[in-house]
């Protein structure tokens, strides 16, 4: 996709993808395997984490992500604060907002993030296992459809006070 025909959005990422280093499912199945002191972040919405997510990662949704990485605030989660310089990649639905997260975090001094290439849609592509909130395995093919819903009509229309993102 040639830059001058992205959104605001896709723009955004592919700045960030300059700095931000990506790792693919089946590596990062393979890591979690051997590395102990790994840390999961799934930066989803609370739906999306309950419906799927990737067991052992740590929840942390990305509108509280500043604040769960430092200490002293209400959001603090101790295991990300004290984790600047420890092997942490970051999980969305596709990779993006992911990408996002980890431009964000070098920028707070995090210094081996990374994130999941193709997300949370790439693992359930790869065939690798998923738990809900309950911790059960989620049904891949079940996985497979929500994870691929098509965006409604109403939303791919663009209203009159849209504001051009180009």
């Amino acid at each position: 996709m040639q830059i001058e025909s992205m959104d605001g959005y896709q723009k955004l990422v592919a700045q960030a993808l300059a700095t931000v280093d990506e790792v693919f499912p089946w590596n990062l199945e393979e890591e979690i395997k051997h590395n102990t002191d790994l840390i999961l972040l799934d930066i989803r919405e609370q739906n999306e984490f309950d419906t799927m997510h990737i067991k052992c990662s740590i929840h942390v949704p990305r509108g509280v992500l500043e604040s769960a990485c430092v200490w002293n605030y209400d959001d603090t989660v101790p295991e990300l604060a004290q984790a600047r310089d420890q092997n942490i990649v970051v999980i969305c639905r596709s990779g993006n907002r992911s990408t996002l997260t980890v431009f964000t975090m070098q920028q707070m001094g995090f210094t081996k993030v990374r994130s999941l290439k193709m997300g949370i849609k790439g693992w359930n592509d790869n065939d690798f296992e998923m738990v809900n909130v309950n911790h059960t395995i989620v049904d891949i093919d079940e996985a497979d459809k929500w994870l691929n819903r098509v965006v409604s009509e109403d939303k791919l229309t663009p209203c009159k006070n849209n504001v051009n993102n180009t």
